[in-house]
């Protein structure tokens, strides 16, 4: 379900104050240029020196690992529009929260959740809750969907910050509101699973952004929209490490305001929200990717299926058939591996829900595989069952290569005429 908020225009003076930053959201919608760091599978110890080392403050924090605990942190220069006291705090429970808060009159502007040894625990980012920066403001966990949304309503507030508590069972939320009024009033609403087709069908036809997003483990998102305001932002899915640093040099003077970190076949994968520097003619690079959904069939001991002019990001894959197979070995990293023991013919089937990225008018696809058996790559419409293209490699080929490969040229403009569009970069 979700809750759309009518916003009301006071003044001119709001959408001018506004263009730079909303209120409490400041660290992740403000466009002003402003030193910031990203640390990754970093321990607690590492994240307190670079806050010293950089004379800098946290504004967002991932838990990556619980045990040992691992951090992923991006801070921000403690200086100018941003400078505000801070702290952060780990391994504690809810009612130490609470204590921290009116302890040191605070408030939380990052919540994270995770659990040691079967008992909830919470980090979280604080900041003072006095002067200038202070908001009527609310915090709660062990929510129902329902009830984020009662709340919500209830105190004539707006999400600010979300968390997949509990994805089994009943879903269970934790968040941080604000009193939606005054210099903080906004059009937000906010979805508590959803698909990224559908979050960027939202994003293309509608002026809202990203204010918060938390990656659920069957690949949808638990995501908070803000209004659009007019600073550059956009947001990509599946990169790897290196992606970050490269999205980054697309842009002139971005920066990272949320980071998320998920499993994918081992290999972490993050997905980050950015946002641009005003004044410095920031602009986000608009990529077109499309999902799509590959069917890998094979009755080879191994097979490797790679695209070439085009990148393939893999979300999760499923195992159809053959989950059986002795020493039974998938992966995703630089393209679609399957791998069972020598000279196994067991029937493998694989489906791949995947996005294809910037694709050449044509591509070349590679499918390489064992002497025994044969193996079909199907190229789907995420929810069809029709194939819009089928590729199959038979036998031997030709090429003496003990790779055994065959190439197939795909026309690009044929299969993503089918797929529906989704968004690898949004701007305004």
């Amino acid at each position: 379900m979700n809750r759309w908020v009518v916003f009301v225009l006071i003044s001119l003076l709001l959408v001018l104050v506004s263009v730079v930053a909303v209120g409490q959201d400041l660290e992740r919608t403000s466009g002003e240029s402003t030193g910031w760091w990203l640390y990754r599978n970093a321990s607690a110890e590492t994240v307190e020196a670079a806050l010293d080392e950089h004379d800098a403050r946290l504004i967002d924090l991932e838990v990556t690992s619980a045990s040992p605990l691992r951090f992923a942190a991006c801070l921000v220069s403690n200086s100018g529009t941003y400078a505000s006291d801070s702290w952060w705090y780990y391994g504690i429970d809810g009612g130490r929260v609470s204590e921290l808060l009116d302890d040191l009159t605070a408030r939380i502007i990052d919540l994270e959740v995770y659990y040691v040894d079967g008992q909830l625990r919470f980090a979280v980012v604080l900041v003072p809750n006095t002067g200038a920066q202070g908001k009527a403001w609310w915090w709660y966990y062990n929510a129902t969907a329902d009830a984020v949304s009662d709340l919500a309503a209830q105190h004539n507030a707006r999400l600010v910050d979300l968390e997949v508590q509990r994805e089994s069972g009943t879903p269970l939320y934790a968040f941080v509101m604000i009193h939606n009024t005054g210099a903080d009033e906004d059009a937000w609403s906010w979805y508590p699973a959803i698909s990224p087709v559908d979050l960027t069908e939202i994003l293309s036809t509608t002026p809202v952004r990203i204010l918060d997003l938390e990656r659920t483990s069957d690949g949808h998102f638990a995501v908070v929209l803000l209004r659009q305001h007019g600073v550059p932002w956009w947001w990509w899915y599946g990169m790897d490490g290196s992606d970050v640093a490269g999205v980054l040099g697309f842009t002139d003077g971005g920066r990272l305001v949320d980071i998320e970190q998920y499993g994918q076949s081992g290999a972490p994968r993050y997905t980050g929200v950015f946002t641009g520097n005003v004044g410095s003619g920031a602009s986000a690079p608009v990529h077109e990717t499309f999902p799509i959904d590959i069917v890998l069939t094979t009755t080879s001991d191994w097979t490797d299926v790679r695209f070439v002019d085009g990148e393939i990001t893999v979300q999760d894959y499923e195992i159809l058939a053959g989950a059986n197979a002795d020493d039974l070995e998938i992966m995703t990293a630089s393209g679609l591996s399957v791998g069972q023991n020598c000279c196994d013919i067991t029937p493998v089937q694989v489906l791949f829900h995947a996005t294809l990225t910037d694709p050449s008018e044509r591509l070349e696809l590679r499918i390489e595989k064992g002497y025994i058996g044969e193996t079909t790559v199907t190229l789907h419409v995420p929810g069809e069952s029709d194939p819009i293209a089928t590729y199959k490699h038979v036998g031997i080929a030709d090429d003496p290569d003990p790779a055994n490969t065959r190439t197939f040229s795909i026309y690009c403009p044929y299969i993503t005429s089918d797929l529906t569009w989704i968004l690898g970069a949004l701007l305004e």
